[in-house]
């Protein structure tokens, strides 16, 4: 077996912990669905909020996934709009304290996990695992941004 080929197995494998530890989180006492605590924390980190277009550009969702999530979060007391500061015809969209305290219960719980889980690695090996994930995600998003465009280009 070469390297690419357990590359993708433990990618593969890595996978299946991922989805296993969301269905665990999803068991613990008023936990927010993995899906949910990603798409608030980018309300946060977006200057502390965003238009609804942004929100789904960055989740890499279409437009009409994200205004039905945005819905049910507003109608779960865990995001308001606001007339956008910039434009007042556009709605802006915020985490309520409700939302903020959700999210920090969130981050929370998989802090204390991954302190569990890296407790016996060194800060050294913990950074490296960190840059090494970042150049891997920022190179798997180039090659399907580079794919995509030459699907888009094949079907003009």
């Amino acid at each position: 077996m070469d390297h690419a080929d357990a590359l993708r197995d433990e990618v593969r494998e890595l996978m299946k912990v991922v989805r296993l530890v969301k269905q665990q989180y999803q068991h613990e006492s008023e936990a927010l669905a993995p899906g949910v605590a990603g798409m608030l924390a980018v309300i946060e980190r977006l200057d502390g909020g965003c238009r609804l277009k942004e929100l789904a550009v960055t989740c890499a969702l279409d437009q009409s996934t994200t205004s039905r999530a945005v819905s049910a979060f507003v109608q779960d007391g865990l995001v308001r709009r606001v007339a956008d500061p910039s434009d007042g015809r556009a709605s802006f969209l915020e985490l309520t304290d409700a939302g903020r305290d959700a999210l920090r219960r969130s981050n929370d719980w998989y802090a204390t996990l991954l302190a569990a889980v890296l407790s016996d690695w060194s800060p050294a090996d913990v950074e490296l695992l960190g840059t090494l994930l970042c150049r891997f995600r920022s190179s798997l998003n180039a090659q399907f941004a580079a794919t995509n465009r030459k699907t888009l280009e094949a079907t003009r």
